[in-house]
């Protein structure tokens, strides 16, 4: 399964639930997370300022604990705020449009890009503003300690 446009009736409940598992409040002027712990931001403004290796490197690791986190069959969510959402199989090819990029990207580089575990128990929350993506639950935490993408440090 490639990339799957979620309803609008779906979107709009995973929405709902991002906004309660991870108490964000989308809109105001100084936009506040607070996922489930335990979790981590990373600071990952270098990508805001370089040539693509450490985007090509944080997609290649991500992907690949995703894959670790997930059983070959089971699908994510890949949200943009405020555009359509996607389910994904991260074991699945995953194809890129024509300007080489997913439909949601890993790399919050001008909104929030969120990726969550179907139950919600783990997920990535990409924030542009702040240029930090932070990552909650034990699970996923565990896999990124072992194989971080260079990209990332503690905020």
């Amino acid at each position: 399964m490639s990339w799957t446009v979620l309803s609008s009736r779906e979107n709009d409940k995973v929405w709902t639930k991002v906004n309660r598992v991870v108490k964000w409040k989308p809109g105001l002027q100084c936009s506040r997370m607070k996922p489930p712990t335990p979790y981590i931001v990373y600071d990952v403004s270098a990508g805001f300022k370089e040539d693509g290796r450490f985007l090509a490197d944080l997609e290649e690791k991500m992907i690949g604990v995703f894959k670790a986190c997930t059983d070959p069959l089971e699908t994510m969510y890949a949200l943009d705020w405020r555009h359509e959402g996607y389910m994904f199989r991260p074991h699945g090819q995953l194809p890129k449009d024509e300007y080489g990029d997913w439909p949601v990207p890993i790399f919050p580089n001008g909104d929030y890009y969120f990726f969550f575990q179907r139950d919600f128990e783990w997920g990535v929350l990409g924030d542009p503003w702040r240029q930090t993506m932070t990552l909650y639950g034990e699970k996923l935490l565990y896999h990124i300690e072992h194989h971080p993408p260079v990209i990332f440090r503690k905020a």
